[in-house]
């Protein structure tokens, strides 16, 4: 949707290198969040955002690439998974499917970091609404992967003066790269619906695909040298917890190097 068709040219090249890079690490997915670009540079017209996006897809098509389409809770035109299945099923490619995030979407449709109680008015109510609407409508076969994290509760807005407040930023993208937390983490200030949303996802839509995830944290910018595995840790607990609360029975591949890599994703 980039309005210089100069600058798409450039980034359709640059598209080639990621995916000599998906191919290197050996995963055939790339992911696809939406712009956040301002309006005078990307434009809203799904007239010009889905030919761009089949021309994405049927370049991956060639390399056996796949692409999950993903909503930035502060996407500057798709910001929810309405839009971006809209986006999907107009793109019509078998190879372009839909990123449900958990993190983005609750925090466009439950939370806003900057508000006094930091959720939005009626955030529950229309948590369940977007959810049975979800189950209602996306198509499980067009989901390319999921990524599973929770968010910190704020002791302050993020506003002016916070410490993470950003003016460059939208409150919920500075709160996304300092605040996230893996699934279940209650003791560190987890309070988005994240479970509802997976129930709605793996048991009401009977997701059975990859399951990924992404978290950003300022404790990832921590010089210890014990972030690395510490964080793994956490992420391999939190795992655990949501694969006994959905009974979810994993079929593990042999250990090794090459498998892992295979179950990373790129991130275009």
């Amino acid at each position: 949707g980039l309005r210089d068709r100069q600058r798409h040219a450039k980034r359709i090249q640059e598209l080639k290198l990621w995916m000599q890079m998906a191919h290197i690490l050996g995963t055939d997915t790339i992911a696809i969040p939406s712009s956040f670009l301002g309006k005078d540079e990307a434009s809203g017209d799904l007239d010009l955002i889905v030919p761009d996006m089949q021309e994405v897809a049927d370049l991956g098509a060639a390399e056996g690439i796949h692409f999950g389409y993903e909503s930035l809770a502060w996407g500057t035109y798709s910001d929810t998974w309405e839009r971006s299945w809209e986006i999907v099923r107009r793109v019509d490619r078998p190879n372009f499917k839909l990123c449900l995030d958990t993190f983005n979407m609750a925090a466009r449709v439950y939370a806003d970091p900057a508000a006094p109680s930091r959720k939005n008015p009626n955030a529950e109510a229309e948590m369940t609404a977007s959810l049975q609407r979800l189950v209602k409508t996306v198509d499980v076969r067009r989901i390319a992967f999921v990524q599973v994290v929770d968010a910190e509760y704020l002791e302050e807005p993020l506003v002016e003066g916070h410490a993470y407040y950003d003016a460059a930023q939208p409150a919920r993208m500075s709160w996304s790269r300092n605040c996230r937390l893996f699934y279940g983490e209650s003791d560190r200030g987890a309070y988005l619906p994240i479970k509802q949303i997976l129930k709605a996802i793996l048991v009401d839509l009977g997701y059975r695909g990859r399951i990924s995830a992404e978290l950003f944290n300022r404790s990832l910018t921590e010089s210890d040298s014990s972030v690395p595995e510490e964080h793994a840790r956490r992420a391999v607990e939190s795992w655990k917890k949501i694969e006994r609360e959905f009974g979810l029975k994993i079929h593990r591949r042999q250990s090794s190097v090459q498998s892992v890599a295979r179950e990373q994703t790129a991130r275009l």
